[in-house]
This record gives structure tokens, sequence and C-alpha cells, in this order.
């Protein structure tokens, strides 16, 4: 046999090249993923209102009404079934919930990359680029708040999957005509609103799709049917919050709310994320406007789905700029809505995609128009992940200082502060649960934290490793000592490097240099950084220490990523904290 014969690859071209492209679709979807790893165990904001309504000391309710929650203005059913699923299976973990909605999202893909036509996938390159597409935006970074409380995303994300469904089934009904299909489209788009009331904007664009395909009567009056009574439903039932603003009548504010709210997902300035939406909506208002020209019959079908989807970005578009504009314009590029205008662009980058194909036969031609296209699209596509990244920091970083609430709870005290800055801007709404959760051993009473394991740290602290103030080096203080109950105090101060490494930890130790107690850093501290620069913007620290009679001074000591620990510039004496009085 010849030399050069015993080398044939093991794979063929076209398996290396699927393999290839499929690590380069996974990889937005690992990335975010990685997020999750990071977004802490404890779920945040309104999740302890949901499952309020239907768990409690005596377990999951029976009572079917219990479980028929609105979270604000929106109905939360299946949210409510899914929460009180992960609390079966991950004891109620926020992962547990951020992983699920990584689920939706896979399947959102799918179904995405299924209502691409066989024109398309002709050509590998360009298949294997819109589903690479499909991937980044599937999976926004914008979209951190949804990857990262998890019962937000749930909801958000599960409503996109059961409407992307939902599009799915009528691009079926217009192929096949079979009313199986229609009931399908229905049936999801009916999920979709169960799930979050941001599925109700696909309603009125099911029924244009079926109207404008000339579909038969009887399936017109059955989405326009379908439309009426759901939509009657929500509508006789919505209340606006006492906490939100009236509902907008201001046209001006709405027109610009909008676009905003469309191109905020590339970037944080109002005025630039208005002009990129503009210039998107003109586009979408174009290909709207040629799939109803007679002549696009050949490409209409292939279109309509994508049309379909933009449809409904635009419509809860409308639905939050009414609803929320009357917070003002900054309210558009909230993190949580990003999921939605991502599926705007997506559809977008198809369509044209789609189109220049269609319309293009040569395909030198084709590729000199769609490069450059693409270059701007990379463009706006690195943007929409430095968005993401800036989301997704401070909510890694509250999730870094939720031990420090498992600590509060687990010592019985009632921290409202901790708990106000770290899990939720309402603590009586944690704190009403915390019984329940405590005697079926739920998360965080899940595992135990005690104050020495509180930081982690390679090297255990002992008298050889402490060293004297050094200010010039690691400028901290020691700032306050709040009694909490009778031996248990909650610490308070700030610490930074100036060599901006981070810190990994607070020890506190009493005049005997025995351990009392820790903190973690990552609290706001605008004073320091007002000060000392914008690098101390989150020196501050807090933490517990168990105090005992013997005490009359505490030092704090702070570890960075070196091997010592070094004492900060103060010391506190005890005859400084007010007694403690019971907490109400």
């Amino acid at each position: 046999m010849p030399y050069k014969s015993s080398l044939a690859p093991t794979f063929s071209k076209k398996q290396f090249y699927l393999a290839v492209a499929s690590i380069v679709i996974v990889l937005p979807a690992v990335y975010i993923f990685y997020w999750i790893t990071q977004s802490g165990e404890i779920s945040t904001y309104d999740y302890w209102d949901i499952i309020s309504h239907f768990y409690s000391t005596d377990g999951f309710s029976s009572q079917p009404t219990d479980w028929l929650v609105r979270s604000n203005e929106h109905l939360v059913l299946i949210p409510a079934i899914i929460y009180a699923f992960n609390i079966i299976v991950t004891k109620g973990s926020n992962i547990g919930l951020s992983c699920i909605t990584f689920l939706f999202a896979i399947g959102q893909a799918i179904l995405l990359a299924t209502l691409l036509p066989n024109d398309l996938r002709r050509s590998r390159s360009l298949f294997v680029v819109v589903l690479l597409c499909i991937s980044i935006f599937c999976f926004t970074p914008a979209a951190a708040h949804n990857w990262m409380r998890g019962f937000s995303g749930v909801a958000w994300i599960g409503a996109n999957l059961f409407v992307t469904a939902s599009i799915c089934c009528l691009t079926k009904l217009v192929y096949s005509q079979k009313i199986f299909w229609a009931i399908g489209s229905l049936f999801f788009a009916l999920l979709g609103t169960l799930t979050y009331s941001t599925a109700i904007a696909v309603l009125p664009v099911l029924y244009a799709a079926v109207v404008l395909t000339r579909l038969p009567i009887r399936v017109v009056l059955l989405y326009i049917g379908c439309a009426i009574a759901i939509c009657s439903i929500y509508l006789l039932t919505y209340k606006t919050p006492g906490y939100h603003p009236p509902l907008s009548r201001s046209l001006s504010d709405i027109l610009i709310f909008i676009p905003t709210y469309l191109g905020a997902v590339f970037t944080l300035d109002i005025g630039t994320a208005c002009s990129i939406g503009i210039v998107g909506l003109i586009i979408a208002i174009c290909c709207t406007g040629y799939s109803l020209n007679p002549q696009a019959k050949t490409i209409r079908t292939s279109w309509l789905p994508w049309l379909v989807l933009q449809g409904y970005v635009i419509g809860t578009a409308l639905m939050a700029a009414v609803s929320r504009s009357g917070s003002g314009i900054a309210s558009a590029i909230q993190s949580r809505y990003a999921s939605l205008p991502s599926l705007f662009w997506l559809s977008l980058t198809v369509l044209v995609a789609i189109g220049l194909q269609k319309f293009l036969r040569n395909g030198n031609t084709y590729w000199q128009l769609l490069t450059p296209l693409l270059a701007g699209l990379t463009v706006l596509i690195l943007s929409m992940y430095r968005v993401g990244t800036e989301a997704s920091q401070p909510i890694a970083r509250a999730a870094s200082l939720q031990p420090l609430v498992t600590l509060s709870v687990q010592l019985g005290v009632t921290d409202k502060n901790i708990i106000k800055q770290v899990i939720s801007p309402a603590p009586k709404q944690f704190l009403n649960l915390t019984d329940a959760l405590k005697q079926n051993r739920l998360v965080p009473f899940h595992q135990s934290v005690q104050v020495d394991k509180l930081c982690a740290s390679n090297q255990k602290l002992s008298s050889d490793l402490l060293k004297p103030p050094a200010p010039q080096v690691l400028p901290g203080v020691f700032d306050n000592l709040t009694q909490l109950t009778p031996d248990i105090a909650r610490v308070e101060g700030w610490a930074g490097d100036r060599q901006h490494r981070d810190i990994n930890c607070i020890a506190i130790l009493n005049q005997n240099n025995i351990i009392r107690g820790f903190a973690l850093t990552g609290f706001p501290r605008p004073d320091v950084a007002k000060a000392l620069g914008r690098s101390y913007e989150f020196s501050g620290w807090k933490g517990y220490v168990r105090l005992s009679p013997e005490d009359q001074t505490l030092f704090a000591y702070a570890k960075a990523p070196h091997p010592d620990w070094s004492k900060l510039q103060n010391v506190y004496k005890l005859h400084q904290t007010t007694p403690f009085k019971e907490l109400n």
C-alpha cells in the first residue's frame, strides 16, 4: 500500500467542517453558562414574593387559586410551577433556575434553526454564519439579568420559547393549511401568556399573518376569537402596581422609548441606542412593505416567521413604552429586556441574508455585499458583549456576598441591611419565608456555613502571619460595629489595595489575637471612592463577629493575593458600641 494512502484522514472534510462549526456555535452558550456558575445560589428580587403565594411552612399549597400568581402586572402561572419543580429538585437554588433558563434558550435556538429556509442551507459557509448568529442572539450577554437571576430568565426567555414554538406552528400551518397547526400555534401563544405577559404581543401579529397569507376563513376566525379572548381576560384583570408609574399617554415618550429599547443591547448611551433602533426599524418596515408586494411572492413564505418574530418584539417594545416610559427613557436600557431586542436583530440578520441570496444569484456579488454587512454586525455583536459584561459585573458582585446572607439567617439574626443590599430591596419578602426554608432545609439552609469558613484561604490565619499596619500598602479602616443580638454583631469598614489587587477576606481579631469573625469585601463606598479614586468604589466590607465579655478592642486584618495578612490602620474599641436593643 502506498505510504500516502495510509495517511487518509479519519474524518471526511465535511465532518471536520461540521465539527469546527459546531464548536464555534456552542461557544456563545458556554460563555453564558460560565456566568450562571457565578450567579449565587440564593434567588433574588420578585422570586420571594411569587413563591410566598403557594409555599409556606406547610409546604406547597393545595389551593389552585394560590398558583394563579401575578408578579407586578404579569401572569406567572408557568414560572410558579417551574419554581416549585426547582424547589423539589435543587432545594430552590437560583443556579437551578438559571440552568432551566439555559435549556429554554437551547430549545429556542433549535426551533429558530428549523425556520431557516432550505435555500440558505445550500451554502455551508452562510448557513454556519447564520447558525452562529442564532446562538449569539439567543444567548445574548446583554440579558445578563435573565441568565444570572434565574427567576427572571424562566419568565422572560420561557415566554420567548413558547412564542417561537407558536411561530413554528404558524409556519407549518401556512405550508399545510391543517387546522392542527393553528390549534398548536394558539396553544403555545397561550402558554407564553401564562409565562409572562410579553407573549400577548404575538397574538395580533399572528392574526395579521393569517389574514395576509389568505388562510381559510375558519382559521382567521379562530385566531381572532382566541386573540380577543386572551387579551380581554388579561386587560380586564390588569392593574398597574402602586409603585409603578401610570400608563404613559405621551406619544413622544413612546416613540423615543421603542427604538431605544431595540438599540440598548448594543450600547448604554440612550441617544446612540435610539439611533441604532431607528435604523433597525426603518429596515424592518422596508422588509415588511416589500413582503406585501405581489412581486415578493417567492420570498414571502421564507420571510414570514422572521417578520412575525420582529412584529412580536416591536409589540413588546410598545407594551414596555406604555407601561414604563413614565419612569424615564433610561428604563428602556434595562438588562432584563435584552432577550427580546436580540431576537429583533437576529430576525433582521436572517431577513437580509435570505433577501440577498434570493436576489443575487452570482456568488461573488452576493459575498461582496454580505461581507461589509457582516463586518458591521460583528462590531454590533462585540458592543453587545461589552454591554453584557457591564451588566453582569454588579450581579456577580452581589452574588459573591451571598454567604453573608446565609450566615446571618443561620446565626438567627435579622440583618435587613445585608439582605437589602444583596438579595432584595424588600427584605421582608425574604424574611417572611425563612421559617419555611429552614424547616424544609431549602436554600440558604441546605448546608451550614460557619463563621470561620466564610473566607476561603489557602493559608490558615495564625499569629505568625499577622503583619503590623502598612498604610502605604493596604489602606483601610474599621468603621463601625452594630450589635444584632447579645453576642452577635455586624462589623463594617473599607479596605483597598493601592496596587489594585482584590482583597479576598477581612478577619476580625480581639486584643489577644483570637479570631472573632470574618467579613467580605465588595460593598459600595462612594465616600471612599470620592476621596481616593474610582478603584475604591466597592472597597466596603461587612461581616459578623461573635463577641465575648473579655473583648476590649478589635482589629481588622485584610487578606490580599499575597501570603500575609495585613492589619488595617485603626483599632475598634468596644465601648464605642451602642448597647444592644431587641430588634423589631
